[in-house]
C-alpha cells in the first residue's frame, strides 16, 4: 500500500446512440479535468492545464469531485483508462452523491482494479454500473491504493430505462396458491396488534442512512386504519430532535416462501421514500450484520422521481454499495394517485417482482452459497414511510407538502398448497 499517489486526470463523459428500437441519441457530456468542485483535501495541486490536473495524494484514499449533467435515466457502462506506475495494484471506485454524511454511500463501480507496473497502457478498467437517474449528479473518482496515473472516465449508456415492461404474468386463482395469512384493514383505529409491532429500533442511530424522520409507538396521527386501508403519514412536526414523524410497521409472522402481496397507493412529496420490503426473522435493526443477512425490496419509491418504482435484493456479495445489487426499476403511471398490487414471488430458486401482474424483475439462485442468495429462511415483512435518508434527499425534502401518506388496502400471504 502506498502513502502517496501521482495521478494525471482527464475525465471525459461521453454520450452514446441506444439500443432499442428508437436509437435515441443521448448528448456528449464532458467534464474537464481542471473544472472538479472540490477534493478531499488530502491532496497537493501540482499543476493544471486543459483536460489535465495532476496531483500527488497524502493518504490511502482520495478523491476529486466533478458535476455532471445525466439526461436519461438508464444504466451506464463505466470506463476508467488508467496506468499504474507502482508495483501492486491499484483500487479505484466512483461515488455518487457527494452529500452523504451517514457512512453509507452510493459506490456506482464497484471496486475498479488497475494492474501493477508493466500493464498495458493506454488501457481501461470497466463496470456495468448502477443505474442513474436525469439530473444533476455530483461524482466523485476515488483512490484507495497504489500509484496511478489517468486518462479519463467514460460513462456509457448500455441500457435506457424502459418504463412497464410485460415479461409475465401471475394469477392466485386455480389451485397452486392457497391463502395463508392476511389484513384487510377493514376496522377502525391503530392497526391490529396481533398481527403488527411498530419498529423504532433505529431512530437514534437515524436508520444508519441519514433518515429525518422519528418513528412513534401507536400513534393514530402515523398509522391509523379507516375506511378500509392502513394509513401510515408522515407528519413535518419535532419529536424526539427530529423534524418529521412517521411509522414504520413490522408483521409478527415471518413466512418462507410464498406470494406476497400488498395493494398500496404511494405518497408523492418530494423527500419521501415510502418502501414495501422485508427483513430475515428475528432480525433487528440493532442486530447489524446488513447485508450480509439479505433483504427483498418489493417496492422503495422516492418522492422526486415520481411513478418510478424499484424492487431489489440485497446480500453480502450483491448490494449497493458496490453497485451490484440485483435490481428492477418500472415506472407505473398514477402510483400516487391510484392504488397498485406490488407483488413478490419468492420460492428456493427465484425472486419474482410484480406490479399488477406485470413481471419486472427477476432474480435466479444461482446455487453458489448464502453471500449471493440468503433467502432460504423466513422473512417478515415491512410498511414504513421514511423521509430524507441518502436516497429519498438527493433533491432535498419540500416540507410544504407534508403531510404524506402511504395508503395501504390490504395485506395477502399465499403459499403453494
Amino acid at each position: 500500500m502506498y502513502a502517496l499517489s501521482l495521478l494525471t486526470l482527464s475525465v471525459v463523459i461521453h454520450g452514446c446512440v441506444g439500443q432499442n428500437e428508437r436509437k435515441m441519441e443521448t448528448p456528449t457530456l464532458t467534464v474537464e479535468a481542471e473544472s472538479y468542485i472540490s477534493n478531499s483535501g488530502n491532496i497537493d495541486i501540482i499543476n493544471e492545464k486543459k483536460n489535465v490536473v495532476s496531483v500527488q495524494t497524502k493518504d490511502n484514499d482520495s478523491w476529486l469531485c466533478y458535476k455532471i449533467n445525466i439526461p436519461v435515466t438508464g444504466r451506464y457502462n463505466i470506463r476508467l483508462y488508467a496506468k499504474n506506475s507502482s508495483e501492486k495494484q491499484a483500487v479505484c471506485w466512483i461515488e455518487d452523491n457527494i452529500d452523504n454524511i451517514d457512512g453509507r454511500v452510493y459506490n456506482v463501480s464497484g471496486n475498479m482494479l488497475i494492474g501493477g507496473k508493466g500493464s498495458d497502457y493506454p488501457g481501461f478498467v470497466q463496470k456495468d454500473g448502477a443505474q442513474l437517474a436525469p439530473s444533476t449528479h455530483f461524482i466523485k473518482l476515488h483512490i484507495e491504493k497504489g500509484a496511478v496515473i489517468f486518462d479519463k472516465l467514460t460513462f456509457t449508456m448500455i441500457r435506457e430505462h424502459e418504463s412497464s415492461p410485460v415479461i409475465s404474468y401471475s394469477k392466485t386463482d386455480g389451485k397452486d396458491w392457497q391463502l395463508v395469512w392476511n389484513d384487510e384493514f377493514n376496522g377502525l383505529g391503530l392497526p391490529d396488534p396481533t398481527k403488527w409491532i411498530y419498529d423504532t429500533a433505529g431512530n437514534a442511530a437515524s436508520w444508519g442512512n441519514n433518515e429525518a424522520q422519528c418513528y412513534t409507538i401507536g400513534r393514530k396521527e402515523n398509522a391509523k386504519v379507516e375506511n378500509g386501508s392502513l394509513a401510515i403519514t408522515a407528519i413535518k412536526e419535532d419529536l424526539e430532535g427530529k423534524k418529521y414523524t412517521s411509522a414504520r410497521l413490522i408483521s409478527k409472522t415471518a413466512w418462507q416462501y410464498g406470494r406476497i402481496e400488498v395493494r398500496a397507493k404511494l405518497p408523492k412529496g418530494r423527500g419521501t421514500w415510502p418502501a414495501i420490503w422485508m427483513m430475515p426473522g428475528g432480525w433487528s435493526f440493532k442486530d447489524g450484520n446488513w447485508p450480509e443477512v439479505g433483504e427483498i425490496d418489493i417496492l422503495e419509491h422516492v418522492g422526486y422521481d415520481l411513478n418510478v418504482i424499484h424492487a431489489s435484493a440485497h446480500s453480502k456479495d450483491y448490494q449497493w454499495q458496490a453497485g451490484n445489487q440485483k435490481t428492477g426499476v418500472i415506472t407505473v403511471p398514477g402510483a400516487t394517485e391510484n392504488f397498485h398490487n406490488y407483488i413478490l414471488e419468492w420460492s428456493s430458486e427465484i425472486l419474482k417482482v410484480y406490479v399488477d401482474d406485470n413481471c419486472y424483475f427477476t432474480y435466479k439462485n444461482e446455487g453458489l452459497g448464502e453471500t449471493k442468495w440468503p433467502y432460504n429462511k423466513p422473512f417478515y415483512l415491512i410498511l414504513n414511510v421514511a423521509i430524507g435518508g441518502a436516497w429519498g434527499n438527493a433533491k432535498g425534502i419540500d416540507d410544504a407538502a407534508f403531510p404524506q401518506t402511504m395508503y395501504v388496502d390490504y395485506v395477502r400471504i399465499y403459499q403453494k398448497k
